[in-house]
């Protein structure tokens, strides 16, 4: 009798673990995955990475559509795809409230394979590091949203990369803001052109 009723216990305390562990899996799926802050993909550019989600900027929208039909014209205007890829890195990597956490870095996507993880870390130790998560979407924090990134120079050029010369574009870009919280106004990218695909390379203030 003792066997049964302590097998009994165990079928009891097995369903109930069941059940907790479902219940569970169906609210880390409903608040992260159904979440309005959840990063989901609306289009994607698969040939050169890029990608437009569901949270990002009104601008950043803009523009990323007007990079689509550089893109997707019978020729590639290059210099048009360089001040695009520029203001959409500019508009990502400095919009800090529509990220999730620290770690959920902007504008990889326009960056040379090479400079990723060294961008990754570097802004997740500077810009991002105050950054709290907002993967419940309450987070109360105020944080940057930048409403224009507005190109001010662009000059043909060639840069060296590990002993290989590509033609090249320097960009400057301004930085407006919805709200002036002191952050970077300006910065200055060079651009490459890597198989006629282009990738940003380096970033000066």
């Amino acid at each position: 009798m003792n066997k049964k009723s302590d097998l009994k216990i165990i079928i009891i305390f097995i369903v109930i673990g069941v059940l907790l562990f479902g219940f569970l899996a169906f609210r880390v799926y409903k608040d992260f995955f159904n979440n309005p802050t959840s990063n989901k993909k609306l289009v994607s550019l698969d040939l050169y990475g890029y990608t437009l989600s569901k949270n990002d900027t009104e601008v950043y929208k803009d523009t990323f559509n007007e990079l689509k039909d550089v893109l997707n014209a019978d020729e590639i205007n290059y210099e048009e795809y360089a001040k695009l890829i520029s203001q959409l890195f500019v508009i990502d990597v400095f919009t800090l409230d529509n990220k999730l956490a620290s770690t959920d870095i902007g504008g990889l996507e326009f960056l040379h394979k090479d400079f990723k993880e060294n961008f990754r870390e570097n802004m997740g130790s500077s810009l991002y590091k105050n950054v709290l998560s907002n993967i419940d979407g309450k987070r109360n924090q105020e944080l940057p949203i930048v409403s224009k990134a507005i190109v001010d120079n662009v000059f043909e050029t060639k840069y060296t990369y590990e002993g290989k010369e590509y033609s090249a574009y320097l960009v400057t870009v301004s930085i407006e803001y919805e709200k002036d919280l002191g952050y970077q106004n300006s910065i200055k990218l060079t651009v490459i052109n890597d198989n006629n695909i282009l990738y940003i390379v380096k970033g000066e203030k």
